[in-house]
């Protein structure tokens, strides 16, 4: 499951959260410190982990 990444404008704190991508599609995000829905995306990077087959 993805982990998106958010900055509230109100406060500016930062936050993650983990949700399917249709949920984030869906969803309204809010802060979890001051409960705005002024938040906004932090780009993030993205990493894989697989399994080593022999």
């Amino acid at each position: 499951m993805p982990t998106y990444s958010y900055q509230c404008q109100v406060c500016r704190k930062s936050f993650s959260l983990q949700m399917t991508i249709a949920k984030h599609d869906k969803a309204r995000t809010k802060c979890p410190k001051c409960g705005s829905r002024n938040v906004q995306q932090s780009i993030t990077s993205f990493v894989a982990v697989t399994s080593k087959k022999s």
